[in-house]
Formats: C-alpha cells, structure tokens, sequence
C-alpha cells in the first residue's frame, strides 16, 4: 500500500528534463541568462542563483506565464507540457580585478556562455566541453571563466593615468614640467582629459555638447531626446517601444545612462521611469 501511495505521489510531481543555461555576457558586466527545461503541468521550483536582476520574465510554448518568487527562488506552474523559458538580466555573474573579467556560473547544469566579441579568454576553472570563437560549453557545478579586453584596457589605462595626473598637478607643476621639457608632447592630452571629466553646469545644453562630454553612441542620445521631447520622463517601456530597442538593450542604456549622471532611474507602481537630469536647448 505504501509503495503505491508513493508511486502516486511521484506520478503527480512535474516532470522536469533537458535543462539548458545560456549566459550572454556584455561588455558592461550585465549578464543575459536563459534557462530553458521541458516541464509537466504542475508547481516547479527554480533555484535563482543572484539576488540582483531585472527584465525577468517566462514563457511556457513562447507564451508569457505568471512567475513567483518564493524564498529566493522562482516558482512557475505550468498548465500543460511543454517547453519553459526563464529569462533575467543580472550584473551579479561577473566579477573584475585589475584588467581581469570574471564570470561566475553557478549552475547545476552544463551552461553554454557568449562572451563579448573583443574579449580574450585567459582562464577556465575546468575543461570546457567545446569552444567555438566567441561562445565556450562548461560542465555542470560551480565554474568559471576569466577573460579580458585587450584593446579596450588599454584606452582604460591611458585615461585613467591622464585623469589622475590633471587631478593632483597643480598649476606650479604642469608649469615645471613645461620648463624641463618633460610634459611637452603631452600636455594638450593632460588638458583634454581634465576638461572630459570636469562636471556639467547646470542649465540648458545641446544634445552635441553633451555626447562630447560623455561620448554618447547614437542610441544613448536618441534616448536623451526622447525624454527631452517627453518633458524629461517617460517610462521604460514607452522608451523601448517607441524606439524600438530590444528589452534587455533598453534596461543596459539606461543604467548606463545613470550611470554617467545623465538620467535618474525611479520604480513607481512596479514600473520603470526614466527622468532626464538636464535641460536640452531646441536646435
């Protein structure tokens, strides 16, 4: 009798198979992660490897489900077979020290990883189960990869030692070095990059003085005209639709924006706003 209660109960459990991990790693830190599992009608459990995230969402045959989260996991209940999809951006993956990048992959499964297509692996935790250019397979536990921009880091490390060097010299110095002809060939470098970091006055700006200031791509300053035109706020998900950028684009140029100074991020009612911290003069 007990033996066919608990082949009942097993029965009734959700059948879970063929997980897969894919972790799409971007240049800034942000990690796409997507989980994919064939499941039965039933509750399921996913353990969430971070406590940080945003854009979550999930899909059961390519149609949004309702996702919960319960004790730091997710928990989904499939109505039908099928295949599910769990998909979030998370910063908490990767990792840096010095010029070295770091991505953490927590999973009890294999996990296929796309790194930024400029980076260079130099470290694995184990032997990847296959390569191919920029998207690497490893086994299942806790792994990681170590991997750097060379190029980049090196555009990072000028302006960093620039910066530093206009920060602490003071007008007798840089006078100094013009005199011993040490500072010769470099001092319009010296006074560009203190002009690059200085902070924008308050008041109105154009859209050109301030991507010089913050080397703003096109969509950054797309972005930035957009709220301009909306009275310096909008939602997220207005700023995504009108401008047709993909979800997980949208969240990482705002962030980045933030980042700089240039917008402030507020939840209001579960639901991102954007709100433009300048005053952008009408051409």
């Amino acid at each position: 009798m007990k033996k066919a209660i608990i082949l009942l109960l097993l029965l009734l459990l959700p059948v879970v198979s063929a997980q897969k991990v894919k972790v799409v790693v971007y240049d800034d830190g942000y990690c796409l992660v997507k989980i994919v599992m064939n499941v039965t009608p039933g509750r399921f459990v996913i353990p969430l490897p971070v406590y940080e995230f945003s854009e979550l969402s999930a899909k059961l045959n390519e149609k949004e489900v309702p996702l919960f989260l319960e004790d730091g996991e997710f928990v989904v209940y499939p109505t039908t077979n099928g295949t599910l999809e769990v998909e979030f951006l998370t910063p908490e993956l990767t990792s840096k020290e010095g010029r070295v990048w770091t991505v953490h992959l927590p999973f009890n499964y294999s996990a296929e990883v796309i790194l930024p297509e400029d980076s260079v692996i130099v470290g694995l935790s184990g032997i990847p189960l296959s390569i191919s250019e920029n998207s690497i397979k490893m086994p299942p536990g806790e792994q990681y990869i170590n991997y750097v921009f060379p190029h980049k880091e090196e555009v990072i490390t000028i302006t960093e030692t620039n910066t530093q060097v206009v920060t602490e010299t003071n007008w007798g110095s840089v006078l100094l070095a013009f005199v011993g002809g040490v500072a010769i060939g470099a001092s319009p470098i010296l006074f560009s990059k203190k002009k690059r970091v200085k902070t924008i006055a308050t008041g109105e700006i154009s859209i050109e003085e301030l991507s010089e200031k913050f080397n703003l791509n096109e969509d950054e300053k797309s972005v930035i005209l957009y709220l301009s035109d909306r009275g310096g706020r909008a939602k997220q998900a207005e700023i995504r639709n009108d401008l047709g950028l993909p979800r997980t684009t949208a969240w990482r140029l705002l962030k980045r924006l933030e980042k700089m100074g240039i917008v402030t991020l507020e939840k209001v009612n579960n639901e991102t706003w954007a709100k433009l911290n300048y005053k952008i003069k009408e051409e």
